[in-house]
Order: structure tokens, then sequence, then C-alpha cells
């Protein structure tokens, strides 16, 4: 569909419009973010088996940050990082999300907004580099839209010494390892 129709994607016509075409279907939202994928994402924290005291995740739309702290133990936070410039909305989607799914919001969290690179699919050339002497480091190649920013976030935030020492941080690697154009 064209940009104007995706703009309205969610209004009746244009749902009526795709039954027509498709018949029944189910429509995933963007981002896959729904009261299923919450409920998933919040499994994610009792599969690591090692104590933690923070939990990272990149945010494209809140989900997989308002399943991951539904799941949290206690004294357990999780933190988010927009990959969206302007990405301040995605407090509210979160919270949207832990509601609509948990009847409440959770107080466990909070998305870190000034890694974003440019926006959404954006990168710079520092973005690039900490790529790419990652890879040359650990061998591994982090997706740039979403992941390397947490990564250098993630990286950034522990040398200006935002986490007390000896906290234990996990990463969740949301995405495939793509070659960093």
């Amino acid at each position: 569909m064209d940009r104007a129709t995706y703009r309205r994607k969610r209004l009746p016509g244009v749902m009526a419009e795709l039954r027509k075409c498709f018949g029944e279907f189910y429509l995933l939202p963007e981002g896959g973010s729904n009261e299923l994928a919450v409920r998933g994402c919040a499994e994610l924290a009792g599969e690591i088996e090692l104590p933690f005291d923070l939990i990272c995740c990149p945010c494209g739309t809140g989900g997989t940050l308002a399943g991951i702290s539904a799941g949290l133990g206690e004294g357990q936070r999780a933190l988010g990082f927009s990959a969206l410039k302007g990405g301040q909305f995605l407090a509210d989607e979160v919270s949207q999300l832990q509601q609509a799914t948990y009847g409440r919001a959770f107080d466990n969290w909070s998305i870190e907004y000034d890694f974003h690179f440019g926006g959404c699919a954006k990168s710079t050339a520092e973005l690039r580099r900490f790529i790419a002497d990652f890879k040359a480091r650990h061998g591994l190649t982090f997706d740039w839209v979403y992941v390397a920013k947490m990564m250098y976030g993630i990286f950034s935030l522990v040398e200006r010494g935002a986490f007390p020492a000896g906290s234990t941080i996990v990463a969740v690697i949301t995405g495939p390892s793509w070659e960093a154009s």
C-alpha cells in the first residue's frame, strides 16, 4: 500500500479493503507489538540463568520493553533504547501496552532517547565505527537499525558511570546480525 494508506492502516475502511482483497486475515501490528507479544516478551527475563540488575533492549514500538519489564523480579530494571528520533511517545506506548495486557503499567523501566543516530534506519560514521570495532574485537556484527544503537548506548552509559559499580547488565539482541552500511 502507498504511504498515505499506510498512515490510515487502522481505520475501518482500510481494513475492509484489505479483507476484500485477502479475505479473513490476522493483521500483525507494526513491530509486532500487541498483548500477545508483550506476554511472550515477559518470559525472556525468566530464561536468563544468571542474576542481573538491568536488562536492556532496543525500542521501535515498545512491545519488547513492555513485556520484559513485566517479567522482571524484585529489584530488577529494564532500559529501552529508542532507535527513533523524537521517540518520546514510546513511553506512552509501553504504558498502554502494559495496561492493555496486565491492567496496569509497571514502574521498573525507562527509555534512553539520545542514541538514535539520526532516527529510524539512519546511521552515522560514529555508529559504523563502533560496529566495525565491536566486530573486530568480538566477532559479532550488530544490526545498525536497532541493536547497534542500543549497544553503543550501553557502552556510553557505562563509560559515564551511569550504573552502580558491580551491576550486571544484560543486552537483548532482538535482530539478526547485518553488515553495517
